[in-house]
């Protein structure tokens, strides 16, 4: 490789050319890659959907990454994408608190929450409205239930600290607006709708530019707030633009390749 083995590949990164990352690092004898080398071919493979591969990489640096966050939330979304939600959530949980401020961890950590309490026996609900006074509990689960509808197919997660996040898992809604700048190199990918969602944000929502974060990942788009009103009202808004389509190929059109 090059003087600086890791330039080229940053530049790939940040073009999205996983693969290039990827048969590049293989050439590389096995003996030779060190941790940042193999975290690097690991975060690519999870990128292009092998996350099989990615997670072989990861377990064999296991030692080295013990007190790395970003190791421990690699090795959870490679487990979270290969459905194994348990192992997803024994990781994110580690990456959290080794490192509690990270959007991405909190968004995937209650995702595979969700996942994993889903598959458990939910009590019945007369039970489970003796706990308050009936009708305050049917309109709260009425208004949950109605935003989660509105905003399909983002999904606003809740965190016992009192923030929320809103992720997609991007791959197909609204991919044609992205297709339109196709040749300027959009793809539809989480970083492309974090482009999208900082137009939407700057133009139809400046109050809320510094309460709103966005934190993306190549297949996921994520953004968080320390403010669960302002993160619902984001996301609320941000579905109305999308399915608006003169309105969302306005904003799209001033958007920036991240």
């Amino acid at each position: 490789m090059e003087n600086d083995p890791f330039a080229q590949l940053i530049i790939w990164h940040q073009e999205r050319e996983h693969e290039k990352i990827v048969d590049r690092i293989m050439e590389i004898r096995q003996s030779d890659r060190d941790y940042e080398t193999v975290s690097l071919l690991a975060r690519a493979m999870n990128n292009l959907e092998r996350y099989d591969e990615a997670l072989q990489q990861l377990l064999a640096i296991a030692k080295l990454g013990e007190n790395d966050p970003l190791w421990h939330f690699r090795v959870g979304y490679s487990y979270y994408y290969l459905k194994q939600y348990e192992e997803a959530l024994r990781e994110f949980e580690i990456s959290n608190k080794l490192d509690p401020k990270d959007g991405a961890t909190l968004a995937l950590l209650n995702a595979s929450r969700g996942k994993v309490d889903g598959k458990k026996k939910k009590p019945k609900k007369s039970a489970a409205l003796n706990a308050m006074n009936e009708q305050t509990k049917v309109e709260k689960l009425n208004s949950v239930v109605n935003v989660a509808d509105k905003i399909k197919p983002f999904m606003l997660i809740e965190h016992d600290n009192g923030s929320a996040s809103v992720i997609l898992n991007v791959g197909t809604y609204k991919n044609e607006i992205f297709q339109s700048r196709k040749d300027e190199g959009f793809e539809g990918g989480g970083y492309d709708w974090g482009s999208l969602a900082a137009v939407f944000l700057e133009e139809k929502m400046p109050e809320m530019v510094d309460i709103i974060h966005l934190d993306p990942e190549a297949s996921m788009f994520s953004a968080y707030s320390d403010n669960r009103e302002a993160i619902q009202s984001f996301v609320l808004g941000f579905k109305d633009a999308c399915e608006d389509d003169d309105s969302i190929r306005d904003l799209f059109s001033r958007a920036v390749l991240d």
